[in-house]
Protein backbone atom coordinates (compact mmCIF):
# COMPACT_ATOMS: atom_id res chain seq x y z
CA UNK A 1 0.00 0.00 0.00
CA UNK A 2 1.52 3.19 -1.04
CA UNK A 3 1.51 5.75 1.55
CA UNK A 4 -0.62 9.14 0.96
CA UNK A 5 0.94 12.23 -0.05
CA UNK A 6 0.48 14.95 2.22
CA UNK A 7 -1.18 18.14 1.20
CA UNK A 8 0.83 21.07 0.86
CA UNK A 9 0.07 24.26 3.03
CA UNK A 10 -0.86 27.74 1.89
CA UNK A 11 3.23 28.98 1.87
CA UNK A 12 1.39 32.38 2.42
CA UNK A 13 -0.53 32.07 5.53
CA UNK A 14 1.78 32.21 8.49
CA UNK A 15 1.75 29.56 11.62
CA UNK A 16 -0.78 31.00 14.33
CA UNK A 17 1.77 30.76 16.79
CA UNK A 18 4.06 33.37 14.96
CA UNK A 19 1.30 36.02 15.14
CA UNK A 20 0.23 35.72 19.06
CA UNK A 21 -0.44 38.59 20.84
CA UNK A 22 1.73 40.20 23.39
CA UNK A 23 1.75 42.30 26.30
CA UNK A 24 -1.08 44.89 25.63
CA UNK A 25 1.04 48.05 26.85
CA UNK A 26 -0.67 51.52 25.95
CA UNK A 27 0.98 53.25 23.21
CA UNK A 28 3.83 56.27 23.75
CA UNK A 29 1.35 58.80 23.01
CA UNK A 30 -1.53 57.64 25.82
CA UNK A 31 1.34 57.38 28.15
CA UNK A 32 2.54 61.09 27.08
CA UNK A 33 -1.10 62.34 27.12
CA UNK A 34 -1.37 60.75 31.30
CA UNK A 35 1.89 62.59 32.00
CA UNK A 36 0.43 65.53 30.72
CA UNK A 37 -3.05 65.33 32.63
CA UNK A 38 -1.20 64.40 35.67
CA UNK A 39 0.70 67.16 35.68
CA UNK A 40 -2.44 69.15 34.68
CA UNK A 41 -3.94 67.71 37.91
CA UNK A 42 -0.78 68.71 40.72
CA UNK A 43 -0.90 72.28 39.44
CA UNK A 44 -4.29 72.61 39.80
CA UNK A 45 -3.87 70.67 43.26
CA UNK A 46 -1.30 73.42 43.70
CA UNK A 47 -3.43 76.75 42.81
CA UNK A 48 -1.32 77.87 40.11
CA UNK A 49 -3.19 78.44 36.74
CA UNK A 50 -1.99 78.93 33.40
CA UNK A 51 -4.46 81.59 32.96
CA UNK A 52 -2.67 83.78 35.24
CA UNK A 53 0.70 85.47 33.95
CA UNK A 54 1.59 87.12 37.04
CA UNK A 55 1.24 83.87 38.64
CA UNK A 56 3.52 82.12 37.11
CA UNK A 57 6.51 84.64 37.36
CA UNK A 58 6.42 84.96 41.23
Amino acid sequence: MAKKQRRSRNPIAHHLFIHRGGVHEKSHSAKRQEDKRQLRKLVNKAGVGFSDPDALAA
